[in-house]
């Protein structure tokens, strides 16, 4: 998102003199200020910032929220610019971030999501968390912002589904729509955002497969985390083509292959497929020796035994293979293996340190 500039940072890349004001040019100086302030049919406005369309707005868009404690500083008399959870482009002025986000669970905040936020044009991050009595669908009005980067809507009560007008904001990288009430499947329609970096849809209510179109994303493919839904069935194979940082497919009804999500020539950084019914033999698979931190494939049908590959990852910090009673034989030795203690490996038929050693 765009910065601020600095009022000190603009005078340092910019080309200053020293004036030195005589007397006459002070009197000068004071008598058309005061010709300005006189003839200005809107002295107010000669010190407010805010484009008078967004202010209008935002007046709005509080009136449609019940006009909560929580937006207190929205004054009209005061510069928009100003008011707390927006912020102003330095160079134009306008509003291009609304982030309504507590620290705490807000139960003030009450209504839909206010439709008059799609008369913001140069809005580029819009936030709400933490605002439980925020209901109601993702409004199509969003739809309208040509500019949006990023939508942040985590922990609140908006439901139905996942809109397929997302797709048409092209300028879209980040969307985060985790711990909500969202239902129904997820659009395939949103791989055809260009920019996507961020695809954050974890802790709902969200229904169906993993839509195959996700394998055309445009390498390497934004960060998927799906987790804590009800998707089903197999992923497709062309997520395979993809390597984004991180993948979190934990705590879903998903089952069969998952081993192409693996492989030496990947960056992969988390890994996470947890609490689904994968089956794949996991013996084979080779892995990012130096990206790969976090791996865990507990609660599953894996089968197979512990590659000797997996000894060469350099920086594991979580490592869970339990509750996978087809992994057997023992742990390879060497690398972060046996720095996890025997929960890492627990109700599986492996052996070896730090499990009970193996037997002939």
């Amino acid at each position: 998102m765009r910065g601020t500039r600095s009022v000190s940072m603009y005078f340092r890349n910019t080309t200053t003199c020293d004036f030195t004001f005589t007397s006459k040019m002070r009197s000068l100086l004071m008598l058309l200020g005061l010709c300005v302030l006189v003839l200005s049919p809107f002295p107010v406005a000669l010190s407010e910032r805010c484009h008078p369309q967004d202010k209008k707005v935002l007046l709005r868009f509080k009136k449609e929220l019940n006009n909560p404690y929580f937006l207190a500083s929205w004054d009209p008399k005061e510069d928009c610019c100003d008011w707390y959870c927006v912020k102003c482009d330095d160079r134009n002025n306008r509003i291009y971030t609304i982030f309504l986000r507590s620290d705490e669970p807000d139960p003030n905040v009450t209504g839909q999501i206010p439709p008059s936020v799609g008369d913001l044009p140069y809005l580029q991050g819009l936030s709400f968390h933490n605002l439980p009595n925020l209901v109601g669908p993702i409004q199509p009005t969003i739809a309208k912002l040509h500019k949006l980067t990023g939508i942040f809507f985590s922990n609140t009560g908006i439901s139905g589904p996942i809109p397929e007008f997302l797709a048409q904001i092209k300028t879209l990288q980040y969307i985060e729509l985790s711990s909500n009430r969202l239902s129904g499947p997820i659009p395939s329609s949103l791989s055809q955002l260009p920019n996507l970096i961020s695809l954050q849809l974890d802790r709902n209510k969200l229904t169906g497969r993993i839509p195959a179109s996700f394998g055309s994303f445009k390498k390497p493919g934004p960060d998927l985390i799906l987790s804590h839904n009800q998707l089903s069935g197999p992923i497709p194979a062309s997520l395979g083509n993809l390597d984004p940082d991180r993948i979190d497919l934990s705590r879903n009804n998903l089952v069969g292959d998952a081993s192409f999500l693996f492989g030496s020539k990947k960056k992969t950084r988390v890994l996470d497929l947890s609490r689904n019914a994968f089956s794949f033999d996991l013996s084979r698979l080779t892995f990012p020796k130096e990206t790969l931190t976090w791996l865990d494939i507990s609660h599953n049908n894996i089968y197979g035994s512990i590659p000797m590959a997996l000894t060469k990852v350099r920086y594991f910090q979580q490592l869970n293979f339990s509750f996978n009673p087809g992994l057997k034989g023992q742990i390879p030795q060497g690398g972060g293996l046996q720095t996890f203690d025997k929960y890492s490996y627990f109700h599986t038929n492996l052996c070896g340190s730090p499990l009970p050693p193996c037997t002939k």
